[in-house]
């Protein structure tokens, strides 16, 4: 007989005003629901295999993480803000309203399911994902970032 798991209930992580804090984890403990509003400087680590992380933010600032997960939504972003998630490993990443001037790098990712940019916002992407469905509204832009690596010898 096996034992039906309950699903677990979505986390709130939420920063209001002013913020810095780079030793923030999410780990893989059901989805997350991520809220920045004000002046944010943000980062850490990310583990949700199993789970979505789903990122609301308002303002001005950097938000920087690092590390695996299966679903990365960007529910609402609007101000003047950099989203670095270009060392984040994604399976589907869905942006539903990014506006602004708002700046998000996005790291190796298979499917960009939902792109919806707009005002001067840009989408920074580095690997080649399936888009699936996008749109850009005003001076938006979605593009390919190419890294130069300098040689070391």
């Amino acid at each position: 007989m096996r034992i039906k798991q309950q699903p677990l209930p979505t986390r709130k992580i939420q920063f209001d005003g002013v913020h810095k804090n780079d030793s923030l984890l999410i780990g893989n403990f059901g989805d997350v629901e991520f809220i920045a509003k004000g002046s944010f400087d943000l980062g850490g680590m990310i583990y949700c295999v199993r789970s979505s992380v789903t990122f609301q933010v308002v303002g001005d600032g950097c938000i920087t993480f690092h590390g695996s997960c299966r679903r990365l939504v960007i529910d609402y972003v609007n101000g003047n803000c950099v989203l670095d998630f270009s060392k984040l490993e994604c399976k589907e990443a869905v942006f539903i309203a990014v506006k602004g001037k708002s700046e998000i790098i996005l790291g190796p990712t298979k499917v960009i399911s939902r792109a919806n940019i707009q005002d001067e916002a840009v989408l920074w992407y580095t690997n080649n994902p399936v888009f699936t469905n996008y749109s850009i509204a005003g001076a938006g832009r979605i593009e390919q970032l190419s890294r130069v690596v300098a040689n070391a010898g």
